[in-house]
């Protein structure tokens, strides 16, 4: 008996290393306590997709995601609790692999692609499908999509008749799919980004315009014109591997003209009469090289501006060289090493319009997911991309797994002290857990309302969770201004008027009516016009360089109007006529 008893100790540990080994040594129980969203979709009573996928895997198999978008931080840190969730419940790693626009079009020209494909479907579409480099999902959705059918329905027909190259098949998936305004500001991530303790040291001034924004910079750069540790600071700086983007999204809140599917044109937000981004002075690209153009005749433009590639920016915002930024997330890891008291760049009122975000009925369509025809493992990115679009899935990817970061409180989900003081606390050990690291991995948006709990999905942006979870930075941003949290500054300033958002021009429709304004079909290029489009875009980053680095006011404006009439030789206006005739046929077409 003593030695049978033995052997069955022996073989028990044996057995549970085998176990171990296969599931990727992703079975901490402490992270997944088996439970789901209660009702997570209107399918789940049978088993949900997801759920079923939980069943013990038996192999972690890697996906490689394909992304435009050098300088991420998913594969920073691959044991987080999100990753190690993935791997118990689905048996999947997810891996990216980085490329700036360049290296993504010689990926696709040569064919062999990784699983997951996440691109721009309004410019890739008709490439991607025609060079059959993915794959159609339907035979998969009925299988694999489960929590795709019943909790985006209407994208998935949307994909099928708008994003197939007319073949009616399902091949596109866009993340934050967001059909309804938030409830509440979360805290903004994109707008006016500016060292908070430097800016309220000299008084906090008003931004109203890009030139006050100068103002405050060149004030702050006067008072600290070198670094703790010795490095030169810079009141602004760029990066050149986005195409356009530092040109088009620095002065948005300024002007309140945003492009939807190409970096040429632009309308109000809300808008639908498109002027040329190349030729129309009021435009962001213009607004933009006026205001560089300045800074660089102030001394306040970083001298390796035109040169540099969003890495090289972040590494110089993290060791604290440049005072304003356009994104909380581009300013590299300086927020997460100083975790403590007001030191830190965070986004605050400046402009005429606060990047609380928008209604996204369609998602972020130029953050689209496809499955390659290389991928060896398309069943599993099925899976994954299921995950996603679960009521479950997107929570845990916002928030952590039920029963550690957060627990069903009353019928109601509520996160634990523990993961707010975490998420309050912020910096690398926030991160470390992989909690909403990337919402362009989650399917659906932080604000859609779990129709299953009432609560919004994203859990740090309910109610009393956004005040709890502030950081001392934001803390610190918020008393200034009289409020209790970051999201709240901007949301008195949206009630008493001097703010517009993204959805401001929707105020008083009904839900149908949001729907409708906001699915209409986007502007497909023909191959010619996207040729015209590379060369113009390639050609405003050369002038780029010569009109910021203009010596006096006279020889900008001279620049300036060369850099128009060859913009104009290069189409730029056809362009805008041609985008704008195609809106109003798809307009006409939608019935508006």
């Amino acid at each position: 008996m003593k030695g049978s008893w033995k052997l069955a100790v022996i073989m028990t540990m044996i057995l549970a290393l085998l176990l171990s080994a296969c599931s990727g040594g992703a079975n901490n129980a402490g992270e997944s306590n088996g439970t789901t969203d209660a009702g997570q979709t209107a399918t789940n009573e049978g088993g949900s997709d997801a759920g079923a996928a939980a069943e013990a895997p038996k192999e972690l198999v890697t996906l490689r995601v394909l992304v435009m978008e050098p300088g991420t931080k998913w594969n920073t840190y691959p044991d987080s609790v999100i990753a190690k969730e993935l791997a118990e419940k689905l048996g999947v790693k997810i891996e990216y692999v980085e490329a700036d626009e360049n290296k993504f079009n010689v990926l696709l020209a040569g064919g062999d692609l990784p699983d997951i494909v996440r691109a721009d479907v309004n410019k890739y579409e008709q490439q991607l499908i025609e060079g059959n480099l993915i794959i159609p999902m339907d035979d998969m959705l009925a299988e694999h999509g489960k929590d795709i059918t019943a909790n985006i329905g209407t994208v998935v027909e949307y994909s099928k008749k708008n994003w197939s190259n007319d073949t009616g098949k399902l091949y596109f998936l866009p993340p934050q799919v967001q059909p309804k305004p938030g409830q509440a500001v979360a805290p903004i991530t994109i707008g006016a980004t500016i060292r908070w303790d430097w800016y309220k040291e000299i008084g906090a001034p008003p931004m109203d315009t890009m030139d006050q924004a100068l103002d405050a910079v060149e004030q702050i750069v006067k008072n600290h014109p070198k670094t703790e540790d010795g490095k030169p600071v810079y009141g602004v700086s760029m990066w050149q591997d986005w195409g356009l983007w530092p040109y088009t999204i620095t002065p948005l809140v300024f002007t309140k003209l945003t492009g939807v599917t190409s970096d040429l044109t632009a309308a109000p937000v809300g808008g639908h009469e498109f002027i040329s981004v190349l030729t129309d002075e009021s435009s962001n690209y213009w607004t933009a090289m006026d205001f560089f153009n300045k800074a660089h005749r102030r001394g306040l433009l970083d001298p390796d501006s035109l040169t540099m590639k969003n890495n090289d920016f972040m590494a110089k915002a993290t060791a604290g060289q440049i005072v304003l930024g356009p994104a909380t997330w581009a300013m590299g890891d300086f927020n997460a090493q100083h975790p403590e008291g007001d030191k830190g760049y965070i986004v605050v009122p400046a402009g005429k319009l606060a990047w609380t975000g928008g209604v996204n009925p369609l998602g972020w369509q130029d953050k689209t997911y496809a499955i390659s025809k290389s991928s060896k493992h398309p069943e599993k990115a099925m899976q994954f991309l299921n995950y996603i679009y679960s009521y479950e899935g997107a929570r845990t990817m916002y928030n952590g797994v039920e029963g550690t970061h957060w627990n069903m409180v009353n019928g109601v989900p509520t996160l634990t002290e523990e993961t707010l003081a975490l998420k309050s606390a912020g910096g690398v050990e926030f991160e470390k857990t992989g909690l909403s690291l990337d919402r362009n991995i989650i399917g659906l948006g932080g604000d859609l309302i779990n129709p299953n709990d009432g609560q919004p999905i994203n859990l740090f942006n309910a109610g009393e969770a956004l005040a709890k979870a502030a950081t001392p930075l934001e803390k610190d941003f918020a008393a200034h201004y009289g409020a209790t949290y970051s999201g709240e500054v901007f949301e008195k300033l949206i009630e008493e008027g001097k703010l517009d958002t993204f959805t401001t021009w929707m105020n008083g429709m009904s839900d149908d009516e949001i729907l409708k304004r906001n699915t209409v079909p986007g502007v497909t290029l023909t191959e010619d016009l996207k040729k015209t489009e590379a060369a113009l875009k390639e050609l405003a980053a050369r002038q780029a360089a010569k009109i910021i680095l203009s010596k006096t006011e006279e020889e900008f404006e001279k620049n300036k109007q060369e850099a128009i009439e060859a913009f104009k030789k290069g189409g730029a206006e056809q362009f805008t006529q041609f985008y704008n005739e195609e809106v109003k046929k798809l307009r006409a077409a939608h019935g508006l």
